[in-house]
């Protein structure tokens, strides 16, 4: 079984959602969102139990395999880096960053 996690819960979360429920074996197990109504509905339309305000509270609660980052272009970098370093794999919307240096890193 694939674990997912989606962080970003706006228009792309649902776009990328209906194609990751198409995989057999994967199921999403939270999603998180700075905003907190963003992140029950998006949880209520996928009916996923974990629902997260802050990205590090859910990758420490679900453990996921590998985390979609559906956020504004400007938090995809530090996003990235810290799903990278809880151990999952990451799949984001492009730009991954804005700056060169922090593509460098």
């Amino acid at each position: 079984m694939i674990k997912v996690g989606i962080i970003g819960c706006g228009k792309m979360a649902d776009q990328h959602a209906f194609q990751i429920l198409k995989i057999p074996e994967t199921v999403i197990i939270g999603v998180c969102d700075q905003e907190p109504l963003m992140a029950k509905q998006l949880a209520e339309r996928l009916n996923v139990k974990g629902v997260f305000t802050r990205a590090s509270d859910m990758l420490e609660a679900t453990l996921p395999d590998v985390v979609h980052i559906t956020t504004p272009p400007q938090s995809h970098a530090a996003l990235g880096r810290l799903c990278l370093e809880s151990g999952s794999h990451v799949y984001m919307e492009k730009p991954f960053t804005l700056y060169a240096s922090e593509a460098e890193d």
